[in-house]
């Protein structure tokens, strides 16, 4: 969950900046960005939407998303640029918050280019629609900033070449989803609330780090230690995808034997 607060009357201020001077601001301050992982499907089918960008500061696959205005929430600031990217008004009770992360990028499409930009983004599931997801491709995709899009497996982004952020906020997503259940499930057999606070804590455990230096050099990533030098990518093994049976043969026979003995009691009782 995003949280925001406003104090006051604030009222946002529609101003437009030069390049120039867009330039200078993106050399003094940290962007607000708002970032989405649009999904379809559960378990072993779900599959995340990822645009192949063409243009700095992440000419690869990434999120759906943006920068966001002054005065947004954060999920308003996802709704606007996934209208703005994909044409699609969906209402913000619909993004899930996932994380929020912290990227810094040596390049940037405005000039100097080198100065590079720095975000601050808070990153949202959208979960669609069967309807919603099926008009969606790579021909939904402004040709000016991205050359693909793709339906794409969460496993396969995790253990494929594709930028560390991108790869953890697939992990939180997965553990918000891991959350989902073990809160569906609270209140229910204790082997079932087992099963999933196990598969809860694996996912939000799975991080291989937490902060790290990459390199992108002829299409795939390069991890860089303190000393400059080239290292391995972190690795750390997923847990599963398959979601727990809420409900198992074990559960059953724990309602059943609570049932009985409730069932002797008031035999005794009479």
């Amino acid at each position: 969950m995003s949280y925001h607060f406003v104090t006051g009357d604030f009222t946002p201020q529609k101003v437009f900046l030069p390049d120039k001077e867009y330039g200078l601001a993106l050399d003094a301050l940290v962007k607000g960005c708002a970032d989405v992982l649009l999904t379809r499907g559960e378990g072993a089918s779900l599959r995340i939407l990822l645009g192949k960008r063409k243009v700095e500061p992440q000419p690869d696959w990434w999120f759906v998303g943006g920068r966001t205005r002054p005065g947004d929430t954060p999920a308003e600031g996802a709704a606007r640029n996934v209208k703005r990217e994909l044409g699609l008004a969906i209402e913000t009770r619909r993004f899930v918050h996932v994380n929020t992360y912290s990227f810094v990028w040596n390049y940037r499409q405005q000039a100097p280019t080198t100065n590079g930009t720095a975000d601050a983004s808070t990153v949202f599931e959208l979960p669609l629609t069967q309807a919603e997801a099926d008009g969606l491709g790579p021909s939904k995709f402004d040709e000016k900033e991205y050359a693909d899009a793709a339906w794409v497996g969460p496993l396969d982004i995790l253990e494929g070449d594709y930028h560390p952020a991108l790869q953890q906020a697939v992990r939180d997503l997965l553990a918000q989803r891991a959350y989902r259940d073990l809160r569906n499930v609270s209140g229910g057999p204790p082997a079932a609330v087992a099963r999933c606070a196990r598969r809860f804590v694996a996912w939000k455990e799975a991080a291989p780090l937490r902060a790290c230096k990459v390199r992108f050099v002829d299409g795939s990533y390069q991890f860089v230690g303190t000393d400059g030098a080239r290292v391995p990518r972190p690795t750390k093994a997923s847990p599963s995808l398959a979601r727990p049976p809420l409900f198992a043969l074990r559960d059953v026979a724990f309602y059943a034997s609570i049932a009985a003995v409730a069932f002797v009691a008031g035999r005794r009782s009479k």
